[in-house]
């Protein structure tokens, strides 16, 4: 891969992670005031931080990536399931 290409990647993983940040934030936004639970939209967000730490860690090996894309999906995980019980309950 040549650096033109690894800057590419580069600004297309920042544009998408502040897409994925602003659409977060809106459709918590509508949550909130919809009087609805809004674990499920912070759920989604921690899940591309874990998706972009693990990916991260698959082409680096880093061990602080490993753990922090690990935390993240363990936070996604919980906060899913916080929603659902906040749902069915």
């Amino acid at each position: 891969m040549d650096e033109m290409e690894l800057d590419i990647l580069q600004k297309s993983s920042t544009i998408g992670m502040t897409v994925g940040l602003i659409m977060c934030v809106a459709l918590m936004i509508i949550n909130i005031y919809s009087n609805q639970p809004y674990q499920d939209v912070y759920s989604v967000f921690c899940s591309i931080f874990c998706g972009q730490y693990m990916y991260r860690w698959i082409r680096q090996k880093d061990k602080f990536t490993l753990f922090c894309g690990i935390c993240w999906g363990l936070v996604a995980v919980l906060l899913f399931i916080l929603y659902l019980t906040k749902i069915f309950v």
